[in-house]
């Protein structure tokens, strides 16, 4: 079952696509792959003919503002999920916990970040004792809890190893304050902590649970509500929580339920709001959900788009998107004559190598073990059709068939959004394909997109060209969940080990300081004033100059 398990855990979908039916192996050989599978090159091509048929209804353009006109970060990671703090924020550059620390307040547990609105804190967590769903209000000066709220779930909902039920970042409109649990529904509070109204919605089938945040777009409450069978855009009516629209997404052909997915929030664009998607991008109208277009993207649909000057950036990742995160398997004869101890002329599990790797991430500088690389040991006993514990030569063909047309190239691109889904030519203006951040979204300054990847890679890319300006370690190593966030011409990159780096804003890696808060962090921070909130697994620290 562990065996199964890792498998389900990288490509869920292949239970469903014929690799394990019924609790049987069935296995394609001779090149035979099924119609079903969720090959990323089939399905992409079946995108771009989906496309022609899908009519494009684009408003007239509007560029949306990189500062909030609230001058708080209201929602997640701000202004239309930027990352980018409001005009005006100078929070402190050297972090020190025993100088310039302000407080730190202990909170359930989560992957939330901070939602703020002049002297409130609005954040959520889980008590993992009472299976409680909990909602903060945090004075900003003192870190005081003004007040909690909690719910309660009938069922709480499948989450990843690093994940939380308090994953999605709370929204305000400066009236009430909005939260969304995976496990419950959305809630409404008004500023004092009383409910104004809720919604129970299902529990989705996920695997990683819900991360999308909440977004209020254009006057509605905006939800991404995606599972593998009914992927779904929501529109709430803010002040009573009444459904405006809910489309249903498209199903893209060639991928297979269980990997129609997004932990993408939503951003906005013009009168669409737009959706980062497994092997997509796609766009409704935010007035009625239309759907207007989708633009093939070879990714897992983690990462949320940041836009700007009409031009959208994202990070698309795949766990075969590029040659250095997996070995091709080698030819049946290649290995029966350097690994066949027993001389029986199969390959035993265990004389593949350990470190023979399906799936590796070896930016993370750790031992070979789950987290950081996936043997092909471990995927051999899904095609034992034999069952004895060892392939032969036509069964090892058909392991190293069916995986050679999963090896597409993912990338960091660029789209020009008033030509999106008007052309059958690339949408891309340029694309970097090498380094690519698994989860942490793009930072765009204006003249530099910036990416931080596992290992504490940070790419620095020219944004009309793509070109790579630098792209240089950081000194701390580790994996990156949260995303960076620039205020007053400097950027802040968080490791989920808690190390806080701080760089400026340049063509060249300039490391301001560095402090370790020796926590996990997943949270995003976020700066307002003169003051920078960092949550951790189960602690809100604010520093302030």
């Amino acid at each position: 079952m562990k065996r199964i398990y890792i498998i389900w855990l990288m490509f869920p979908g292949l239970i469903n696509s014929g690799i394990l039916l019924n609790g049987q192996k069935k296995i394609f050989f001779d090149n035979k792959i099924p119609d079903e599978t969720f090959h990323h090159s089939a399905a992409i091509e079946n995108h771009r003919q989906t496309q022609k048929n899908i009519k494009t209804e684009v408003g007239e353009n509007m560029e949306v503002s990189m500062q909030a006109e609230t001058g708080y970060p209201a929602q997640f990671r701000g202004t239309n999920c930027c990352g980018v703090a409001p005009a005006g924020a100078h929070p402190p550059v050297s972090l020190l916990p025993d100088e310039n620390m302000a407080w730190k307040t202990k909170v359930g547990e989560g992957v939330s970040s901070p939602c703020l609105w002049e002297n409130k804190i609005f954040l959520t967590g889980f008590n993992t004792d009472e299976n409680a769903l909990l909602t903060y209000s945090i004075s900003r000066e003192s870190g005081a809890i003004l007040w909690e709220e909690a719910v309660y779930p009938d069922t709480l909902e499948t989450i990843h190893s690093v994940g939380s039920h308090a994953a999605a970042t709370p929204t305000t409109d400066g009236k009430h304050v909005y939260v969304y649990f995976g496990s419950y529904g959305v809630v409404c509070y008004d500023f004092e902590g009383n409910l104004v109204w809720e919604k129970k919605l299902p529990v989705l089938k996920t695997r990683y649970g819900s991360c999308a945040s909440p977004v209020i777009l254009k006057n509605k409450l905006i939800l991404n509500r995606f599972e593998v069978d009914n992927p779904v855009i929501l529109a709430l009516e803010p002040s009573t929580g009444e459904t405006i629209w809910k489309t249903n997404l498209s199903v893209i052909p060639g991928l297979t339920e269980a990997l129609q997915r997004s932990q993408s929030t939503p951003v906005l664009w013009n009168d669409q709001i737009i959706l980062h998607r497994s092997l997509a991008l796609c766009s409704v109208n935010i007035d009625d959900g239309k759907e207007n277009w989708t633009i093939p993207l070879v990714s897992m649909g983690t990462s949320t788009p940041v836009i700007f000057d009409d031009v959208l950036y994202v990070n698309g990742y795949s766990n075969l998107g590029e040659a250095r995160l997996y070995d091709k398997l080698p030819d049946f004869k290649s290995m029966v004559t350097k690994y066949d101890e027993n001389q029986d002329s199969l390959m035993q599990f265990q004389e593949i190598p350990e470190d023979l790797a399906f799936f590796r991430r070896p930016d993370l500088d750790l031992p070979l073990k789950y987290d950081t690389s996936f043997s092909w040991n471990l995927m051999a006993p899904l095609y034992d059709i034999s069952q004895d514990k060892a392939l032969n030569e036509p069964e090892w063909k058909g392991m190293e068939q069916f995986w050679s047309k999963f090896y597409e190239e993912h990338g960091v691109v660029a789209i020009d959004l008033k030509k999106a889904g008007k052309t059958n030519e690339s949408d891309f203006l340029w694309k970097e394909n090498e380094y690519i951040a698994e989860v942490p979204s793009l930072l765009c300054t204006g003249s530099q997109v910036y990416m931080i990847s596992n290992g504490g890679l940070v790419t620095c890319m020219n944004t009309e060209t793509g070109e790579v300006i630098y792209r240089e370690k950081l000194g701390a190593p580790g994996a990156y969940i949260a995303s960076p966030l620039l205020a007053n011409g400097h950027i802040y990159f968080v490791s989920y080990n808690g190390r806080i780096t701080v760089v400026k804003q340049d063509d060249k890696l300039n490391v301001v300081s560095q402090c370790n808060l020796k926590e996990k962090v997943a949270a995003s921070p976020v700066a307002s004033e003169n003051q920078l909130f960092v949550r951790t697994t189960e602690t809100l620290y604010a520093f302030e100059k």
